[in-house]
């Protein structure tokens, strides 16, 4: 007998009414992720180079996007717990609200030529990072298959990532028209996307998915743990701890080789319009795969597809390593760091998701593993200047990729004693 079949009429109207309100759910992040995304390039490419303009080296070059990164934690953790009381639409549209408002501050550092300040608009910048990333789990509160609808809204992100870095140009002749270091102006155009974003998000998700979510506790499919609250709760659940583990290790090896990957090739004679463009094919490499790596992890568990992302990040810091000054290598070493974070990105999260933590701390789980890959992101990054300087992207290369082994030690203790990658 089919699973509809046996549906009494009205719980059949209460699942037309859930997949309707998940079909609507999936329009507005959609709309959302568009905008959103294209605020991610400033705190990255634009960030690098405008502290290495602002300090006249390299070393401070990875301190921005290390502090977007940290900033992305902890505005997630703050994001999360504001969606707990009020779901997810105010959540959202409160952390799109700081990325607008981390631009604006960053383009006045440009202006007073104040790295601290800088350093402070990426902080709140990465808001506008943390609302694009949970943006995902909103996704899954009343899906099925939590994996393809993940995928969908990484994806969807992008369309304004990968634009993002290609206005590297030409928003630098808007930011130097109004007397602005070039690496500016997509801070400029960060500004109105977040905007533009928190407006859609306020407008149009409605009914909000998590509070529907809770009052239909079927539809996410995951039994609650009983007997503990708070953090000891999350932490008793090896998928939780798992999934941590994973988005930390993948973000930070992501991040310590990106955050100055435009130094090192801007200092190999290319210029900015081939700098955006290298970054866009990175970028891109981080979000198209996501159909691919939801519907791998739906299929074989999140812990494989976490495992295939930390071999290819392995593989992405061994070439970055062996490149040199050699444009092609690079590249190529960039589009494996984008694929293994995506695959890392999506099982860590598909983990995350399986993890059997009560309904009221679900929010907070997000929240953790958010501050994980932020954490260990910002080590990374705030790591990147130094080795840079000191040994090249050959040394970076070596000690970005060394966490993976750990994780794929881990992954395969964890598939060893459970008898399966799920």
């Amino acid at each position: 007998m089919s699973t509809v079949s046996s549906l009494s009429p009205r719980s059949a109207t209460s699942a037309r009414s859930l997949a309707s309100i998940q079909r609507r759910t999936m329009r507005v992040l959609v709309a959302a992720q568009l905008l959103g995304a294209l605020g991610l390039a400033a705190g990255g490419a634009a960030g690098a180079l405008l502290a290495e303009h602002l300090t006249g080296g390299a070393t401070a070059a990875g301190l921005p996007l290390a502090v977007l990164v940290l900033g992305s934690g902890v505005g997630a953790v703050a994001a999360t717990r504001v969606m707990d009381r009020s779901g997810r639409r105010v959540g959202l549209a409160a952390a799109h609200l700081s990325g607008a408002l981390g631009a604006g501050t960053a383009v006045a550092a440009a202006a007073l030529s104040d790295l601290r300040m800088l350093l402070a608009g990426c902080a709140l910048l990465g808001g506008g990072n943390a609302a694009v990333m949970l943006a995902r789990y909103a996704a899954a509160d009343l899906s099925e298959r939590r994996g393809r609808s993940m995928s969908v809204v990484v994806t969807a992100a992008s369309v304004g990532a990968v634009a993002g870095p290609n206005l590297l140009s030409p928003a630098g002749g808007l930011a130097r028209a109004l007397g602005l270091p070039a690496p500016a102006g997509l801070f400029l155009v960060a500004m109105p996307a977040f905007l533009a974003a928190a407006a859609v998000l306020l407008a149009s998700l409605r009914p909000d998915p998590l509070q529907v979510a809770r009052q239909a506790p079927a539809a996410g499919g995951q039994a609650p743990a009983a007997g503990a609250t708070g953090l000891a709760a999350m932490l008793r659940d090896g998928h939780l701890r798992l999934a941590v583990l994973a988005l930390a290790v993948t973000n930070l090896t992501m991040v310590a080789v990106m955050a100055v990957a435009p130094v090192h090739l801007h200092a190999h004679g290319a210029g900015l319009g081939m700098v955006g463009l290298l970054v866009s094919v990175h970028i891109a490499a981080m979000y198209l795969p996501s159909p691919v790596t939801g519907r791998l992890a739906d299929a074989l568990g999140g812990g494989a597809v976490a495992g295939i992302g930390a071999l290819l990040l392995l593989g992405a810091g061994a070439l970055a390593a062996a490149a040199g000054p050699d444009h092609a290598r690079v590249v190529l070493a960039l589009l494996l760091l984008g694929v293994g974070w995506n695959a890392g990105l999506i099982g860590g999260s598909a983990l995350l998701r399986d993890a059997r933590v009560p309904p009221s701390l679900r929010t907070r789980a997000e929240g953790l593993g958010e501050l994980g890959m932020g954490a260990a992101a910002a080590v990374g990054g705030g790591g990147a200047g130094p080795l840079l300087a000191a040994g090249g992207l050959g040394l970076l290369g070596l000690v970005a990729a060394a966490p993976c082994l750990l994780l794929l030690l881990v992954l395969v203790g964890n598939a060893r004693s459970a008898g399966t990658v799920r």
